[in-house]
């Protein structure tokens, strides 16, 4: 353990759930289960800073991954697709564009700041959604 770890202890978990927690933005459904998996091993951590920084990107990636699968339900419900020789139909970059403006661009400032944060071994709420939790 080195000298950073020893007044820190918990910030590369920290660390973890925020980079997931972005990953998840680019990649849904792809970084959510390595979210899950560290959130529940350490729901129960008494640090402070694990559990600011855990269970804050676990609720968000839910809710953004939820977005995400009802834009595209949506979007298939109006034949996006319909045809899998067509994957790129008008209906489906219709869904990417509003995933993207609705849900990655407003929640990628607080994830950035979630993690230069975490990197800071330092406590942060997001905007929005933290205040609630």
């Amino acid at each position: 353990m080195n000298e950073q770890e020893r007044h820190n202890p918990g910030k590369g978990l920290a660390i973890a759930g925020e980079s997931l927690f972005l990953l998840n933005l680019l990649f849904p459904l792809v970084a959510l289960l390595p979210l899950a998996i560290l959130y529940f091993r350490h729901r129960n951590n008494a640090n402070l800073l694990v559990e600011c920084h855990l269970k804050q990107p676990w609720i968000t990636a839910l809710f953004s991954t939820g977005l995400f699968l009802v834009i595209n339900l949506v979007a298939a419900w109006s034949g996006a697709y319909s045809d899998l020789n067509d994957l790129v139909s008008i209906q489906s970059l219709v869904a990417l564009e509003v995933y993207t403006l609705l849900v990655v661009l407003p929640l990628t400032i607080p994830g950035l700041l979630g993690l230069t944060k975490a990197m800071a071994g330092q406590c942060y709420r997001y905007p929005i959604l933290g205040r609630f939790l």
